[in-house]
């Protein structure tokens, strides 16, 4: 009876610390953490106010800038963060995930629960979709499909020529991951513990494996192989196809929040701990970790040959892929930084939390430029 006791109260405790940490970062201020992506020498970048501005890669200047229909700012002052149907209404900030770019069209999904399409040369909007509850991640795309989750357990897959809906595949819990498409395959997690793997035609279930925690984390799907990180504090190796278990890694002290990079063999995750742990993507053996000052939000990136990660605080650390080894930081962003890390090349692009956006030289750390994403 105490086991049983202990285990709701376990379950209620880590519910509330979910909700506080949409509240510290959605409520409490008036955005989410809106990404930037790069692809053919453009800059498409998420900014605080739930614009997206094309930039020039090597200065940081506009091409052009687009904006959701009604205005930005609709909203802001309520706060809907528990995760309920936000039903069009913009609460608790914009926008939590990157831009995505298929085909010359931008992608971007916002807190509203819309998710819109935007022509990458024009910035004109193509469509929108009304998912009709909150979004919490971005959005993929893979098979002529748009596929995004939601606050109501909902996956749904979208047709990417004029946003109509093909299906919906309906889970336990709230959907807050990025899902990744690979192949006929579209992976995400779930705040059910979950992590499932569906057919992209039709949304039949081809596997699901559960962890011992909540996931919000994008997994990784490399050589067949699904990378991610669990609210139990543990990172996962799974079979791609069949959904066993290749291996766990048990050493993290907090949950893994972003989701993980690879390179050269091995996978580099991050955890709330404040660590940076290397795994050998074959048997998840620890080859290095390296400590930085505070939780690791951020998605890190492999750039200028070396592993690129920011701390919640807003520095970056510039560490030697083999060895973790620190070769360079940059301390002169005075915001959190909480939204994925972009690379093109050897240039490292950072969307902080003061709506600023910093380009670094992914080699050295030093500056290019920096520029402010308002208005």
């Amino acid at each position: 009876m105490f086991k049983a006791r202990r285990k709701k109260l376990t379950k209620a405790f880590v519910l509330i610390i979910l909700l506080s940490c949409i509240a510290l970062v959605g409520c409490a201020g008036p955005r989410g953490w809106p990404g930037t992506y790069a692809e053919n020498d453009v800059l498409y970048a998420g900014c605080a106010d739930g614009r997206v501005l094309a930039l020039n890669p090597d200065s940081g200047s506009r091409s052009w800038e687009w904006s959701p229909a009604g205005g930005q700012t609709a909203g802001l002052g309520s706060c809907a963060c528990a995760g309920g149907a936000a039903g069009g209404s913009l609460a608790g900030g914009m926008s939590y995930g990157s831009p995505s770019i298929s085909n010359g069209i931008v992608f971007i999904a916002a807190y509203s629960g819309q998710v819109y399409a935007i022509d990458a040369e024009s910035g004109i909007e193509k469509w929108n979709y009304d998912t009709e509850s909150a979004i919490a991640g971005g959005v993929a795309i893979g098979n002529e499909t748009v596929f995004v989750g939601s606050s109501n357990g909902k996956l749904s897959a979208l047709d990417v020529r004029d946003g109509s809906l093909k299906w919906i595949f309906t889970s336990p819990n709230q959907i807050w991951t990025t899902p990744n498409v690979v192949d006929e395959t579209v992976y995400f997690g779930s705040l059910n513990h979950n992590i499932y793997a569906l057919h992209t035609i039709d949304g039949t279930e081809k596997w699901v494996y559960k962890t011992g925690g909540s996931i919000a984390s994008t997994p990784l799907v490399i050589d067949g192989i699904v990378y991610v990180g669990s609210f139990d504090k543990k990172f996962y190796a799974i079979d791609a196809d069949s959904g066993t278990l290749q291996w766990v890694f048990e050493e993290a002290d907090k949950w893994y929040w972003s989701e993980a990079v690879y390179g050269n063999g091995t996978i580099y995750a991050c955890s709330l701990d404040h660590k940076v742990y290397a795994l050998d993507a074959s048997t998840g053996t620890l080859s290095w970790s390296f400590e930085t000052d505070a939780p690791i939000k951020s998605s890190p990136v492999v750039a200028g040959g070396l592993l690129v990660v920011a701390s919640e605080y807003g520095k970056i650390y510039g560490l030697d892929l083999a060895t973790g080894q620190e070769k360079w930081r940059f301390e002169d962003i005075e915001a959190k930084v909480l939204a994925p890390l972009a690379a093109s090349g050897d240039k490292v692009y950072i969307n902080a939390q003061d709506n600023k956006l910093f380009a670094l030289d992914g080699t050295t750390g030093r500056q290019d430029w920096s520029v402010s994403l308002s208005k």
